[in-house]
């Protein structure tokens, strides 16, 4: 008979669901931050205590753990629309289904004298010592895989981007893309590929249908000496993109700052994401002249 300690198993549940959130957000590759997801880690150890709530039906303990699936993703990814909630929510679920599975497979094939598997919820009767060490070693061994997957698949972070056309500007979001090494045929600039709905005000009404449309032979007068068209290789092959050169692109992310004023924007009529950020900057982002962000450059 095992003795459930609530500290203990509140301090295991918080290890558990920060390791399930650290693998959605590899998973999935969604921008976190470190108090988003270390309140979702907690909110995670508490609903832990259900164990304590003896003859629950099998029914009641998913629905319990869907609701509870729910708040820790609203809370770890702050997700913008029902699309990424819905990416994190089956991704967050999907892995302590997963994990639930596992645990209960090795209670009924190995009948281990210390771990209780209960209600959906995992206990390890163990000491505070040996569980604080444990937090340790799995802290470290996850910090170094994120660290090398990190620099493998460049920053998952999202930026701040905020892009200067006609003395216009708009604010976006955008993903580095360690394979976008895109470079502007007519002028060599590196080129940044963009979403039409988020520079959509950039341009005129007018200029807004003519980029839906996508019939190049007929431009606007407007943007005549603006646009020109630059080849793009995809997964699906090749495509031309109508591209404009911004006077200026201001970059932000955390604590530092960065702009350029040799970039081309190219303008995509599809979406580049599930609403998780909506451009795709070029690789040589990382040769910017980054600084500390002492002053915001994003003002009205």
């Amino acid at each position: 008979m095992i003795t459930v300690y609530a500290d203990v198993l509140v301090a295991l549940n918080i290890l558990i669901t920060y390791l399930i959130l650290v693998s959605v957000r590899l998973a999935c590759r969604i921008a976190t931050n470190k108090w988003g997801i270390a309140i979702a880690s907690v909110l995670g150890g508490l609903s832990s205590l259900i164990i304590f709530c003896e003859g629950m039906s099998a029914v009641w303990s998913v629905v319990y753990k869907l609701f509870v699936a729910s708040v820790i993703t609203a809370v770890a990814f702050l997700p913008g629309n029902i699309k990424i909630f819905l990416k994190t929510f089956l991704g967050f679920f999907g892995i302590s289904f997963l994990f639930g599975g596992v645990m209960y497979a090795v209670e009924i094939t190995f009948k281990p004298q210390n771990i209780l598997y209960l209600n959906g919820t995992v206990y390890f009767d163990m000491s505070i010592t040996y569980l604080v060490g444990s937090v340790l070693v799995i802290y470290g061994v996850f910090v170094i895989a994120d660290y090398f997957l990190m620099k493998k698949m460049g920053s998952n972070e999202i930026y701040k981007v905020k892009i200067t056309f006609r003395n216009t500007s708009t604010e976006i979001s955008g993903f580095v893309d360690t394979g976008n090494n895109l470079k502007d045929g007519m002028t060599g600039r590196p080129v940044i590929v963009a979403e039409l709905s988020a520079v959509a005000p950039l341009f005129s009404f007018e200029e807004v249908g003519f980029f839906k449309k996508g019939d190049f032979s007929q431009v606007p007068e407007s943007l005549k000496t603006k646009i020109h068209l630059i080849p793009c290789n995809t997964v699906s092959g090749t495509s031309l993109l109508p591209c404009i050169i911004p006077e200026k692109v201001e970059y932000k992310i955390k604590n530092k700052k960065a702009q350029s004023n040799f970039v081309s924007l190219a303008i995509c009529n599809k979406p580049l994401s599930s609403g998780e950020y909506k451009a795709l900057l070029n690789s040589s982002i990382s040769d910017l002249g980054w600084k500390e962000n002492k002053d915001e450059i994003f003002v009205d």
